[in-house]
């Protein structure tokens, strides 16, 4: 998490405690769960889940997958990786992957591994990180290798936040624009809330780092509706909290 997004949380949080009735904290838990807690007075002992993003173009979710055995997996249990692996399985842009970068690190296709883990680079047959690094340099070569045009993303990123967490999480605020996560509301907040929606191109990129690289889905909903409601400390939209 950088700072930015940590500030970015805080401020989230702060605007909601300065209600009446709700107490919003940001707990330290993995990322199974979504980042602000909301509870309400005393007499409710449920919590609610806030995700929060900073912008409308932030990652929505980036699981994590690697190549084994001649196909791509992931040891993440959500929607979100279910589907990055069935995107790269299908794509024919993955597949000319793996034939290309086997052959530049010089290892049979059928045994070549593509790691996302330090620890996995000691594999038999796993790409070595200055390979990859060597290969992503050569000119012309896109760190995308795969791209699924106009996916519904929105209903993909529903599942992931309703029923990929630890908890649901329901409510989302995008900058300066608070969303519904599906139809479900438990908080009876205002129904003119829209729900979050949209397509876009379900990617998968390669990011070399100083000690490993990462396989990642990159998940971006190109076209969010717009929101008269935000939670933000200062804003001129309506809280839908209040």
């Amino acid at each position: 998490m950088s700072a930015a997004s940590d500030a970015f949380e805080k401020k989230v949080a702060d605007g909601i405690n300065k209600l009446k009735g709700y107490k919003a904290e940001r707990p330290s838990v993995s990322t199974e769960y979504s980042d602000v807690k909301i509870t309400k007075n005393p007499k409710d002992s449920k919590q609610y889940w806030l995700e929060v993003k900073m912008n409308h173009t932030d990652n929505l979710s980036n699981p994590r997958v690697f190549y084994h055995s001649g196909k791509w997996q992931t040891t993440y249990k959500t929607p979100a990786a279910a589907a990055a692996v069935e995107v790269l399985n299908k794509s024919a842009q993955a597949r000319a992957f793996i034939t290309a970068i086997a052959k530049f690190a010089n290892i049979p296709v059928s045994k070549v591994k593509i790691p996302t883990t330090k620890s996995g680079l000691k594999e038999e047959g796993a790409v070595p990180l200055d390979v990859m690094k060597a290969y992503f340099s050569k000119p012309g070569i896109n760190r995308y290798i795969a791209n699924q045009e106009n996916y519904d993303l929105g209903k993909l990123v529903t599942e992931h936040y309703t029923k990929g967490k630890a908890e649901p999480a329901y409510y989302m605020q995008a900058a300066d624009d608070f969303y519904l996560i599906s139809t479900t509301n438990p908080l009876k907040l205002d129904k003119g809330i829209p729900v979050l929606k949209g397509k876009g191109d379900f990617k998968v990129r390669v990011s070399t780092r100083s000690e490993f690289y990462e396989v990642q889905a990159e998940i971006k909903i190109s076209s969010m509706p717009d929101s008269k409601y935000s939670v933000l400390l200062g804003t001129n939209k309506i809280n839908p909290l209040a």
